[in-house]
């Protein structure tokens, strides 16, 4: 009797051990399969019980081809791009579940990419697996910093990687290459062959200390737990010595016991990295109010909505309508509409876009200035960013401008203008055109102009995405200057109003000093050596679109050349060399028949040769 009371007995715990774990397989599998890692699983910051088990491996396989780069964990396809974006393909996935934690995409074929390859791999925590793979070519601009960036990580074959090769690469970061193979290409009108890599890849315990983080247990900490398990290239972020701060307390507005109180669209789509540094700025500025900004994404991506989270901001997502500069523009008209009525009693809202960095006093300039637009009916919007602001052609940070263009990247749009004018006219889905440029047509705008510094707010940062690229980053916007002047306060704000604006510039041509027109705008010497002037040039200028002197002067100077942006009725100001410049476009510009000597004549420029 007692023996089958023994036998029952262990029957029904050797049941209850089966459900057991199998409820643990089902829990891990879920967690897997749904690419969301619980904390217990990574080790970061809890310590699980070690329990004795046989080593566990990931099979990996990476397939690198003309036309298609794939990567597969356990038979099961992770990853694919089928021939739609050319260069070296990064995959980074867990060491424990083998889950896709990041991906990108670096077109080595372009110049600088392999460096942003560089940073990012950089930026990936210890022992993560990373796998690599070429899709059609990616060496042409695979210099000695990214092929170096390589060899780093146990890469062998990278250093004579050459066009239109073929190659895979799988390593642990911060441990050993693991394989590596590449398809050679014989000629120059050919391709390597298709690399088929296959690793067997053991599995890290949840308990290795390599993979501890013992931060403190605070709800931000567990935040970070929870976001750094899931997500990699965070860099500081997840770093276990010293995390990055991402709960920021920025101080009040300067003057006052009040935080900005407009509310604040950021614009994106999946970017993520980006966001989290956009975020990380905005939230710094003085007189930040997480609670009035909202994220609006472009599209269902989980990321970019976990980035907001953990900064404890709203998103928005929406289905994406149209494609392209298209899907771009109904992206801004449905998330402005969204914005004003998620704000009913709001008479403004501030957009800026996920790419920008913000200076500390971006909300300050905006507090000062916004007011302009109730007061001028000539006044189109309030913007942060200086198309002309460069290290060498910008200095005043208490200095603004009006402009006819409106310069975007992180500006204050009005409620009336946008429901009264805007909105019921925006460009339909049909329409791929771009929304700034049609926002800047003669129709829309109706001679209103913009405010602006003269050092920009905003810092744009981002060098990929639908028009741009590392190259055009590079040229036009990585020399830009953002004001590190903290708490600036305005010069004379009032005097940016459509008529006492004309007495500031008749003020500054009276006091000019005439450059010598002999000279050519592209020799250093056409602006003196000297600082604190006032002068003042003349150029040929027919008509109201006639910008080709402009163009040409703007290129000598270094500065926005693709179209003309920045002026006042035929009128640009800018700094050179520590002194104000006054271009004025002649016979065009008002002010070139009241101050124009008569005997000087307009320059009238040659195209200048590229050097």
């Amino acid at each position: 009797m007692m023996i089958c009371r023994r036998r029952r007995l262990n029957l029904l715990l050797a049941a209850t051990l089966v459900v057991a774990l199998s409820l643990n397989v089902l829990f891990i599998a879920d967690l897997v399969t749904n690419h969301q890692v619980h904390p217990l699983l990574y080790g970061v910051g809890i310590r699980t019980p070690e329990v004795p088990t046989e080593p566990r491996f990931l099979s990996i396989q990476v397939l690198s081809s003309k036309d298609q780069v794939t990567v597969t964990v356990q038979d099961k396809q992770v990853y694919a791009n089928n021939g739609k974006q050319r260069g070296i393909h990064v995959v980074v996935l867990n060491q424990i579940t083998g889950v896709v934690m990041a991906t990108r995409v670096f077109d080595t074929y372009l110049a600088g990419t392999d460096e942003m390859m560089v940073v990012f791999l950089n930026s990936i925590s210890e022992q993560r697996i990373l796998c690599f793979a070429i899709l059609d070519e990616g060496t042409f601009s695979l210099k000695d910093n990214g092929r170096n960036g390589l060899k780093a990580l146990g890469s062998r074959l990278s250093a004579s990687l050459s066009w239109r090769d073929m190659w895979a690469f799988v390593a642990v970061k911060g441990g050993e290459a693991l394989a590596e193979d590449v398809g050679k290409s014989v000629s120059l009108e050919t391709w390597g062959l298709a690399v088929h890599l296959k690793v067997s890849v053991a599995v890290k315990s949840p308990n290795d200390p390599a993979l501890m983080c013992e931060w403190p247990d605070t709800p931000t900490n567990h935040k970070r737990r929870m976001f750094c398990a899931n997500y990699e290239g965070y860099g500081g972020l997840c770093n276990c010595a010293t995390p990055l701060k991402f709960d920021m307390q920025a101080p009040r507005l300067p003057g006052s016991s009040k935080d900005f109180n407009i509310p604040v669209a950021v614009m994106a789509s999946n970017r993520p990295h980006y966001l989290f540094r956009m975020l990380r700025s905005l939230l710094s500025a003085h007189g930040s109010n997480n609670s009035l900004v909202t994220v609006f994404i472009d599209g269902f991506f989980r990321e970019p909505a976990e980035v907001a989270n953990l900064f404890g901001i709203n998103s928005v997502q929406h289905d994406p309508m149209s494609e392209k500069n298209g899907r771009i523009s109904q992206h801004y008209r449905r998330s402005l509409s969204k914005m004003f009525d998620m704000h009913p009693n709001a008479p403004y809202i501030l957009i800026i876009e996920e790419d920008l960095d913000v200076s500390l006093d971006l909300f300050s300039y905006f507090s000062q200035t916004v007011h302009l637009l109730d007061k001028d009916s000539s006044l189109y919007c309030i913007s942060a960013w200086n198309d002309q602001g460069y290290t060498h052609s910008c200095n005043d940070p208490a200095l603004l401008y009006r402009v006819e263009t409106m310069p975007g990247l992180g500006w204050i749009l009005k409620r009336d203008l946008f429901k009264k004018e805007l909105e019921p006219i925006w460009p339909g889905p049909d329409k791929l055109w771009d929304w700034d440029m049609w926002m800047r047509t003669d129709e829309v705008r109706k001679g209103r102009e913009c405010i602006i510094p003269d050092v920009s707010r905003t810092y744009h940062f981002g060098s990929s995405g639908l028009n741009m690229n590392p190259y055009f980053q590079e040229v036009y916007f990585s020399k830009h200057v953002l004001n590190t002047v903290p708490d600036v306060m305005l010069n004379d704000v009032e005097s940016l109003q459509s008529e006492p604006y004309e007495l500031v510039i008749h003020r500054l041509l009276r006091d000019a000093v005439l450059l010598d027109h002999s000279k050519v705008p592209c020799d250093d010497h056409f602006i003196p050596n000297t600082k604190n002037k006032i002068y003042v040039m003349y150029i040929e200028m027919q008509s109201e679109r006639d910008f080709d002197h402009w163009m040409k002067v703007a290129t000598c100077f270094k500065i926005w050349d693709l179209d003309a942006r920045g002026f006042h009725k035929g009128l640009w100001r800018l700094w050179l060399k520590g002194n104000q410049v006054l271009v004025v476009g002649h016979p065009y510009s008002p002010y070139s028949s009241k101050y124009k000597p008569s005997d000087v004549k307009p320059l009238h420029l040659a195209t200048p040769k590229s050097t």
